[in-house]
């Protein structure tokens, strides 16, 4: 088996996906009034509409942090945490996406 997708809920749904794209550059392949897909190569996002936020943290490899960091900020991203070394040998930096979201980019040690 391998990991394929996950759900989590926000309350805007259209507000996500509109920052998502804005943001992110990535579309919903699938839309209705209840949830969106959204597809990363290989692992799909699946928002699902709710009355209440789901904390979660989704997590974007890169091979430049800081490079991926100042091009999301640019679009409009808010940081939480700039690029910085960790001791578990990645660097990373963690931005607020919608609702309880965060996303996060990591890569190798500068």
């Amino acid at each position: 088996m391998r990991l394929n997708h996950i759900h989590v809920a926000v309350r805007d749904l259209s507000g996500a996906l509109d920052w998502l794209e804005r943001v992110w550059r990535v579309k919903a392949q699938f839309q209705n009034e209840r949830m969106a897909t959204l597809i990363f190569d290989e692992f799909t996002l699946i928002l699902d509409g709710a009355e209440a936020d789901s904390p979660a943290t989704i997590g974007f490899e890169s091979d430049d942090c800081d490079r991926d960091f100042g091009n999301v900020v640019a679009r409009g991203a808010v940081p939480i945490e700039s690029p910085e070394n960790k001791p578990w040998g990645i660097r990373s930096a963690y931005l607020q996406g919608p609702g309880l979201l965060k996303f996060e980019i990591e890569g190798p040690l500068k």
